[in-house]
């Protein structure tokens, strides 16, 4: 019969829970384990026995999780916000400033473009007073040329 793997219900740094959990483990990954030559692995020049190897795989992956969660904690995603922010605020605040200046400078350009169409608009709508002008400018000059001839047949 297999026996169940036991599961950490201690309180946090509860060492011998933690620890009898890894024995557990590390028995029965032993008792898996095929191939191991009297319980002896070499690595690295060191003689570690196939329990060793699990237990120190078990800790290196409770210790990845562990730098996993850590490094995922929301207090680290933000101060991770905190310093993008402090990093890309400047060039976000005179990408700002930028587009003021332009709003201000196109707003100017603006005003003098309407500015100009409401003056060509008011010389069409002056068009009658230059015809106006202009036939009192025809006469004017008819009523001298008529007087020069006049002044003429006198002498």
């Amino acid at each position: 019969m297999e026996e169940p793997e036991m599961q950490l219900k201690g309180k946090k740094g509860d060492h011998s829970i933690c620890c009898l959990e890894i024995g557990l483990l590390a028995e029965r990954k032993q008792g898996d384990q095929e191939g191991a030559e009297s319980g002896v692995l070499a690595r690295g020049g060191h003689a570690w026995t196939s329990v060793g190897s699990v237990v120190v795989r078990i800790v290196t992956d409770k210790f990845t999780e562990s730098v996993y969660v850590l490094a995922n904690e929301p207090s680290v995603a933000l101060y991770r916000l905190q310093e993008h922010v402090r990093r890309s605020l400047p060039e976000l605040a005179q990408h700002k400033a930028d587009m003021q200046r332009w709003e201000e400078q196109s707003q100017g350009a603006i005003y003098t473009v309407e500015y100009a169409c409401s003056a060509v608009k008011n010389l069409v709508d002056s068009s009658v007073y230059f015809r106006s002008v202009e036939g009192l400018l025809k006469q004017a000059i008819s009523i001298r040329d008529h007087m020069n001839a006049a002044a003429q047949s006198h002498r």
